[in-house]
């Protein structure tokens, strides 16, 4: 099964750059000297503009320690293409080249500029920034270039960026400086013919350039809306994210069916305070209902007994948006309904290899359809400025997504973007997260280069930090440990959300069917609860319903698919409650219940010997 750069690479979407226009375009034209833009799959380029357009010539600017406009043109036309790094990293392309990387610096916790291409043979042939020319007939990455093999060079004091050249400036290269004033290859190329490009185009004219691309995707788009929606003739909702991608859809559905129809906003409680005033104003603009499914401070209940997410670790997914999605659209749909998302094939290897319509496998009853799947990031924008639209202001700071403002799958360049926006929330957060390591004894690293985005951080970031495997030991999960003592088996239950009351766990157990006979429930304490389980073949089934009664983050997914609503809210001891006459012991929301499986997940979640 091919791994996700390689489905990505297979995808990946094709820019072109007009070299006598200056300006990129999207597909071939009657133009026959397009010039192919050699950027990163899945090549999913935007505009670079508003405040992060300053930031990205600041940062160039530092680099260089002042004018830099001999090496690299200010142009009101810059695309960015994320590229992997081991953390931020994306490609800044100029008159249809890459011109560098940008990339924020884990270590030194600051933005940085890597030189590439035409810049790097700029500073070499001009003696211009941190260079070194050579006496070696050819640059190779690997290698270390000795202090005696340098002819010419400027060599910086500090970890900066190297421009490096052959003698005869026939090969190239980017290095860092090594111990005895070495420069170490990071990267080399062989030089090929580079030129800046005349003019300086607006976005106006990229926008008349591709004006045909444009008018094609939404026609098709708008044909395939009215397609699927004759085929189906289901009530017809926009899930609307705040995001670029969700407000073309949700403009292409206006234009394909009118405006008899719903807008659903899933407000995870982590939504940027922007984002949530964002949405309700277009929504009001456009004249359209407005439906929020509202998470309230079910992510935070849901932190306290999980602790933080991670990309390997998304409980939060389940309770912030599966959860109350599922318990709103089963209010207004309750037979089925035709669900228009903003999805696109170029943001990760998983959607790629999404269809353009499919069933939600979390809301069974719910068709989802994308009209905009083979749209690239460009093409999105273009249509947006082509249709004066209004984007999420939060684009203009350096965003290329919107969502929760903490997701582990940011990285923590963005989280620093983030932050000019709204520094006090994640100053709580990180008051959290100082305080979970703490108790959990994490170490320093896991919070100052972002650990806890992981369970089991790769091994680039592993290797970043110097590090040959995993230095820690995971803590995450519910406070629950299987015991085996003297050939009995008990679980013990510790920090509880929810009182340890024995009536909590045995009104619980009532949805497995086991014999209360069988349990011994013993508490030591007020924080402490034991479980003997005599039969251990009823072991995972007494752990499930353990997680569910004492941490239970009231998220309601369970109650979403009992199929005899027999669950609710606990408004005396909190967490859920089963009307036991409904009941018929299914056993459903013992596996759906998002506590209990990214618990069940965790490795550590075994028997442990005492003596």
């Amino acid at each position: 099964m091919p791994n996700s750069m390689e489905i990505l690479k297979k995808i990946s979407a094709q820019l072109w750059w007009s070299p006598h226009k200056n300006i990129p375009v999207l597909e071939g034209s009657r133009e026959k000297t397009l010039l192919k833009v050699k950027a990163t799959p899945p090549v999913d380029a935007r505009p670079i503009f508003g405040f992060f357009y300053k930031d990205v010539y600041r940062i160039i600017e530092e680099y260089f320690g002042g004018n830099f406009s001999s090496i690299i043109p200010r142009r009101k036309i810059v695309l960015g293409n994320k590229v992997q790094y081991p953390d931020y990293g994306e490609e800044i392309i100029i008159d249809g080249q890459i011109v560098g990387h940008i990339i924020y610096d884990l270590s030194g916790k600051r933005w940085r500029f890597r030189p590439l291409y035409i810049s790097v043979y700029k500073m070499v042939k001009e003696k211009t920034g941190y260079y070194a020319i050579t006496s070696l007939p050819k640059i190779v990455r690997g290698y270390e270039i000795h202090r005696s093999d340098i002819i010419s060079s400027n060599i910086p004091e500090n970890d900066e960026y190297i421009a490096v050249a052959s003698k005869d400036l026939s090969y190239l290269g980017i290095g860092v400086k090594a111990r005895r004033n070495r420069i170490y290859v990071l990267k080399s190329w062989r030089k090929k013919p580079y030129a800046y490009l005349e003019g300086d185009p607006t976005w106006r004219d990229v926008i008349s350039e591709n004006l045909e691309r444009l008018i094609k995707l939404e026609k098709e788009a708008i044909a395939f809306i009215r397609k699927v929606y004759e085929e189906y003739r289901l009530p017809v909702f926009v899930s609307f994210s705040g995001g670029k991608d969700s407000l073309v859809t949700l403009h292409l559905v206006e234009k394909a069916l009118g405006r008899d129809f719903l807008v659903v906003f899933n407000d995870t409680g982590i939504e940027f305070p922007e984002t949530v005033e964002y949405v309700k104003r277009i929504v009001q603009r456009e004249g359209l209902k407005l439906i929020i499914a509202d998470a309230g401070d079910k992510f935070w209940r849901g932190a306290k007994i999980m602790g933080p997410p991670a990309r390997d670790f998304r409980w939060c997914c389940k309770v912030t948006k599966f959860a109350p999605l599922a318990r709103e659209l089963k209010k207004i749909y309750p037979e089925a309904a035709l669900s228009f998302v903003g999805i696109r094939k170029y943001e990760s290897s998983q959607r790629a290899r999404s269809s353009r319509v499919w069933r939600n496998k979390w809301l069974p009853k719910i068709i989802a359809a994308t009209p905009i799947l083979d749209w690239t990031a460009l093409d999105i924008w273009l249509y947006i400025l082509w249709k004066k639209l209004l984007p999420n202001k939060l684009y203009y700071h350096g965003f290329d997504r919107i969502g929760c403002w903490l997701c582990p799958a940011s990285e923590m360049g963005e989280f620093e973007l983030a932050k000019r926006v709204n520094r006090q929330i994640y100053e709580a957060w990180n008051v959290f997260l100082k305080e979970y390591k703490e108790k959990e004894g994490y170490p320093d690293e896991w919070l100052k280069y972002g650990l806890w985005r992981w369970i089991e951080p790769p091994k680039d970031i592993l290797r970043y930090l110097g590090k040959k495997e995993k230095f820690y030991q995971e803590r995450r999960g519910a406070n629950i440990r299987i015991v085996s003592e003297e050939g009995k088996l008990k679980i013990i239950v510790k920090k509880s959300v929810i009182p340890l009351a024995e009536e909590k766990f045995l009104n619980i157990s009532k949805s497995a069917s086991l014999d209360r006979t069988q349990l011994n429930i013993e508490k030591l304490g007020e924080d402490e609860l034991t479980i003997l389980v005599t039969d251990r073949r009823k072991l995972e089934s007494v752990t499930r319903i353990s997680i569910r009664a004492y941490h239970c983050s009231e998220c309601l997914e369970c109650a979403n698919w009992c199929p005899k609503n027999a669950i609710s809210l606990d408004k005396a001891l909190g967490g859920i409650k089963i009307a036991e006459d409904k009941c018929t012991s299914c056993n459903l929301c013992n596996i759906k219940c998002p506590m209990v499986e990214y618990t069940f997940k965790l490795m550590w979640l075994k028997e442990e010997g005492r003596k």
